[in-house]
């Protein structure tokens, strides 16, 4: 028996339930099934009756908790006591993260997962023109969620841990206003000519454009270029050009997004460099991303 195992009752016990205690203890539900498993065998006897509609607490659970809850207590006021929590070398976490954080609602779940976690230290990126491949590589970032590139700019890379988050469909984002926008679908062949908007030149999001038109053919007229998502959006929907991107876009944005055919997905993914996957705040940021994810696709 040891500390954390009494603390992860007390937290089934608070919920009735593993899954979300298993959600604020930042495990996964089968992890911390099989600690509760583990120091009831020890036990010799069952701290829940399972059923159906949650866990509840025996007769032997209920005195198993009022015993445990002063330990748990005693337990931090100690670590206060030694100064032990703010004695702690804290860790620095930086993330990059793309405009598809938002679109999509992630960003107050992002904040609330660290909100919980007060020894570490979190830079968030957000400039539409950061090159974050770049980051990984010199290590000024920790991990970035946006679109993968094209595997054609990923040359002489190394390794990257990725995992994909939410797919959407590739769409053209134009003005309400444009003729296209009522579409149901737009061919590359209907893009010829096209004012295309996009990052800086040189950046992620222009090299990830000329890839597209490369596949697709298509020959875009003129191309403007910003480093902000804001002045990219706001010559979209003037009706200055067309950008390609994720539907999530229409709605947060206000503009028109209508699917490229033949059809594809772009994913929100999770992008970290390999050797440093397995740290246990990255590991635990992975899982809680995925778990929210599941449905959002």
């Amino acid at each position: 028996m040891n500390i954390l195992q009494l603390i992860y009752v007390l937290e089934v016990a608070k919920y009735h339930n593993v899954s979300k205690a298993a959600s604020r203890l930042y495990l996964s539900q089968s992890a911390l099934s099989q600690q509760i498993s583990r120091l009831e065998k020890e036990l010799g006897y069952e701290l829940f009756s399972r059923a159906s509609h949650g866990f509840y607490l025996t007769e032997r659970g209920r005195q198993f908790c009022d015993a445990a809850q002063p330990a748990v207590d005693s337990w931090q006021r100690f670590q206060r006591s030694i100064g032990f929590e703010n004695s702690r070398c804290k860790k620095h976490l930086r993330i990059a993260m793309g405009s598809r954080v938002y679109s999509n609602g992630l960003f107050h779940d992002i904040a609330s997962f660290f909100d919980n976690l007060p020894d570490l230290e979190v830079t968030f990126i957000t400039e539409a023109g950061f090159d974050y491949l770049a980051g990984l590589k010199d290590g000024s970032i920790d991990l970035a969620l946006d679109r993968l590139p094209p595997h054609s700019l990923m040359n002489d890379w190394p390794p990257l841990d990725c995992c994909n988050l939410i797919g959407e469909s590739q769409c053209v984002l134009m003005s309400p206003l444009d003729p296209r926008s009522t579409m149901e679908y737009i061919s590359p062949s209907e893009l010829q000519g096209s004012t295309m908007i996009t990052g800086l030149e040189g950046s992620i999001e222009d090299r990830t454009l000329k890839e597209t038109c490369k596949k697709h053919s298509i020959s875009p007229g003129r191309v403007y270029r910003s480093d902000g998502i804001h002045t990219v959006i706001n010559l979209i929907r003037s009706g200055k050009g067309i950008a390609i991107g994720p539907r999530s876009f229409a709605s947060y944005y206000g503009v028109a997004a209508v699917p490229l055919n033949p059809p594809g997905l772009v994913y929100l993914s999770f992008i970290c460099p390999a050797d440093r996957s397995s740290s246990p705040e990255i590991v635990m940021f992975r899982k809680y991303l995925l778990d929210i994810c599941k449905h959002r696709s």
